[in-house]
């Protein structure tokens, strides 16, 4: 004799008497179970209550058959759910960390609405991880910083932030944290999607428009911590508060700077990534150098932490000696300032190259020389310099001689804010309740003309800045 047998409720009185009987026909002994498609079982007992009531009222009530029906489809109808993802990427996220996750084994709202995110993420995430909306926090980093950055779309981003938080909590054994942290990580830049532009535009801040993003979603409606999500988005680039929001910065964190360290070695390894040169944003000895990627990576991960997140933190030694070479058969030092003065308070979008400052200096990224080095050097015919690998370490002794040449022999270089032995350092600029800090040479303005009318010509992000400072670790150096 079967232990039970699973028949379909079909709904009515006469059925589901009609389907006690059958099931009391075929000899059942102990316990029927009443399938709710798909998967959804009710005992015999339960069954037998609700008759037996039914018999002295002469009805059966639907709200009797409800708490039945509620929690049996809660947990059956839920899990049976099929979902399907085209990009192999999202597909084996999906199944690993969340389909076969025993922290979602009753998480089933949070299910949903993480996979409705990566339906989106699918659609849209192609695009970059980065925007470059005006008053958005992204706005004030360093371009090179951008730019590298720039090579992660939204959707790897997102998924990468998404294992940081699974990593991080299950460090911390709160596995019952992850479902609604990885709501969190798998929304908190939604406001980039492409099709969130003009939202992000007007609310001013990709947290902003994600947020907005969220709020479409139905299921995101019925979390019971969905408040606490929405919070720690808003805040993922500020001052998060409780368990969740500082897993989200802390993941963001750690994923922006895997992403870094990975765009930085195809740099260093002789990769092409737009836009960008040795010496810019990261440190001169670990951009410039191919022999050892991982520290070129490590480098460029600690200037992530300032740069995105507002953080101090201490500015690492170098004190590698660099040597001066022979430059005198292609230099031209006044020539080299007249090329360089076009690039001064030129702004492409949100990008320039060098910029004034009322105190009368001027600021060029290490882009900047090299680009007029390597143009003065093919002019003179001094092709070793000219065509010189983008990762050569040899460019840093350029750029170096150069630099030197115009500190000691022509007394331009600001050496009130460098020291001798580098040909630049790192600066923080004020730009009015946000700072931005990147690798520069100072030089005085008076190289240039005239400091008032360099100001006036003046655009874009470079209107707001207040004041540049050179950048010391936590012990003032």
């Amino acid at each position: 004799m079967m232990d039970g047998i699973e028949i379909m409720l079909l709904g009515g009185t006469g059925c589901l008497i009609g389907m006690v009987l059958i099931a009391f026909f075929q000899g059942h002994r102990k316990r029927m179970t009443t399938e709710v498609s798909p998967h959804v079982s009710v005992t015999l007992e339960e069954l037998s209550r609700i008759w037996a009531r039914a018999r002295e009222t002469g009805e059966i009530r639907i709200d009797d058959l409800a708490p039945i029906w509620r929690e049996k489809t809660d947990s059956g109808c839920r899990q049976e759910k099929t979902y399907r993802f085209r990009n192999k990427k999202i597909a084996d996220f999906f199944r690993e960390h969340i389909e076969q996750a025993p922290w979602f084994a009753r998480a089933f709202p949070q299910k949903e609405v993480c996979c409705r995110i990566l339906s989106l993420l699918e659609e849209e995430g192609g695009c970059p991880s980065v925007v470059n909306a005006a008053d958005d926090v992204e706005a004030s980093w360093d371009s090179t910083t951008y730019d590298l950055l720039g090579q992660t779309t939204l959707l790897d981003h997102s998924l990468n932030v998404g294992l940081e938080v699974i990593r991080l909590l299950s460090e911390e054994d709160a596995h019952h944290v992850i479902p609604d942290t990885l709501v969190a990580a798998l929304a908190h830049d939604l406001g980039k999607l492409p099709s969130i532009k003009p939202h992000l535009y007007s609310l001013g801040e990709h947290p902003l428009a994600a947020g907005r993003v969220l709020s479409t979603i139905a299921p995101f409606k019925q979390l019971t911590r969905g408040d606490e999500i929405a919070r720690a988005i808003k805040l993922h680039h500020k001052r998060p508060e409780g368990l969740l929001g500082q897993t989200l910065k802390k993941a963001d964190q750690r994923a922006r700077q895997r992403e870094l360290e990975r765009a930085v070695e195809l740099l260093g390894g002789g990769e092409t990534i737009p836009d960008v040169q040795p010496g810019s944003a990261v440190p001169p000895s670990a951009a410039l150098s191919k022999k050892s990627s991982s520290s070129t990576g490590s480098a460029a991960a600690w200037r992530t932490q300032a740069d995105i997140y507002g953080e101090e933190t201490s500015v690492r030694k170098t004190d590698e000696a660099v040597r001066r070479i022979d430059i005198s058969a292609w230099f031209d030092a006044a020539r080299f300032l007249d090329a360089l003065r076009p690039s001064i308070n030129k702004v492409t979008g949100r990008r320039f190259m060098a910029f004034s400052m009322p105190n009368g200096y001027v600021f060029f990224q290490a882009k900047a020389l090299e680009e007029v080095a390597r143009k003065q050097a093919e002019q003179a015919g001094a092709m070793d310099i000219a065509t010189m690998a983008a990762g050569d370490p040899t460019m840093r002794r350029v750029l170096f001689t150069v630099v030197d040449s115009l500190r000691h022999e022509h007394g331009i270089i600001a050496r009130e804010l460098i020291r001798d032995r580098y040909f630049g350092g790192y600066f923080t600029i004020t730009t009015g309740g946000r700072s931005l800090k990147g690798f520069y040479t100072p030089f005085h303005a008076e190289a240039f003309g005239s400091i008032a009318e360099m100001e006036n010509r003046k655009t874009g992000i470079l209107k707001n800045f207040i004041s540049v400072e050179p950048f010391s670790d936590n012990n003032g150096k």
